[in-house]
């Protein structure tokens, strides 16, 4: 099954969740460990994004890294988080509680760049990954998230309202409606 697929028409959608206060927990697969970003880690970040489908290139995810993150970069030893292969050693999945400028829609943090590299996935990694960004979340103190995802990124999007995301930008029908069909 691809979870990146780009025959489907993207069109983003947009999920809030209102209260991360009140989320559910799932543990961590035996065999894994998480460890937050370390300057340094910008390559493994990018290797999973590559991985996962996102980035053909390395210069291509260098660039999307340093463009989205510079901002806050500081931040990102304790607000991007890696699923390791505890065996190996290798960053395997990540995910980011970004800290915006300004508000969107009301919020003040998103989850963004989540990804698992393909060969990883269906090992029940993805649920307690979204934990672990809800529990992040939290500890840097905000009660209230956005989340982007699209359409050809179906099957993430299934995950997320199946974990208890809301749809945010409701009058993106289109959208909405080839997640609804796949």
């Amino acid at each position: 099954m691809r979870t990146y697929d780009n025959r489907i028409k993207y069109f983003e959608l947009l999920m809030k969740y209102d209260d991360i206060s009140d989320y559910k927990k799932y543990e961590l697969t035996e065999g894994f460990h998480y460890e937050f970003f370390k300057p340094g880690d910008e390559e493994e970040w990018v290797n999973i994004h590559i991985e996962s489908g996102e980035f053909t290139s390395i210069e291509m995810g260098l660039k999307h890294f340093h463009d989205f993150y510079d901002s806050f970069i500081e931040e990102l030893t304790k607000r991007c988080v890696f699923i390791v292969d505890s065996r190996t050693g290798e960053k395997v999945g990540t995910a980011t509680i970004s800290l915006l400028n300004e508000p969107e829609y009301g919020y003040n943090g998103a989850v963004d760049w989540v990804a698992i590299k393909k060969r990883y996935q269906g090992k029940h990694l993805a649920k307690p990954l979204i934990s672990k960004f809800m529990e992040i979340a939290n500890e840097v103190g905000h009660s209230k998230l956005i989340l982007h995802t699209q359409t050809n990124t179906w099957l993430a999007g299934k995950l997320y309202l199946d974990y208890g995301y809301e749809i945010l930008n409701k009058d993106e029908h289109l959208g909405w409606s080839i997640l609804k069909t796949l």
